[in-house]
């Protein structure tokens, strides 16, 4: 089995009326041929720079699964017969540059969450 990172655009619409069906959904497509996943997260909703299927927007989600290589085409073909995902890009990640991503993310929210604490501090020190 392969690590890859994939990048999904899900229908706006959708996503903001069942959040978790939706994710439910891109789970199954997934899972359905065969991936098993470590990780799939909500990147944020962003303006599209050209319409696809009449939609100006998209739900970004970024996640990381583990699958043998043949499925990935199976996946593909499924996500381009979905109503729900849009558009996908599936990448070959080898396991130490998720470890790599996963461990950047944890330090920027330490960082994110040490920057907090002393923005609040500074501000009750102003009070």
């Amino acid at each position: 089995m392969r690590t890859y990172e994939t990048t999904i655009l899900v229908a706006p619409g959708p996503a903001r009326t069942d959040y978790e069906g939706t994710v439910a959904q891109v789970r199954q497509a997934y899972e359905g041929e065969g991936a098993e996943w470590i990780e799939l997260d909500k990147w944020e909703e962003r303006k599209l720079a050209y319409p696809i299927a009449g939609q100006t927007s998209a739900l970004y989600l970024i996640g990381y699964f583990k699958a043998d290589s043949d499925v990935v085409g199976k996946i593909e073909r499924r996500a381009r017969l979905s109503d729900i995902i849009m558009r996908q890009l599936i990448v070959v990640r080898d396991g130490k540059a998720y470890d790599a991503i996963r461990d950047q993310r944890s330090k920027a929210a330490e960082r994110a969450a040490r920057n907090d604490r002393e923005r609040d501090s500074e501000n009750e020190q102003e009070e």
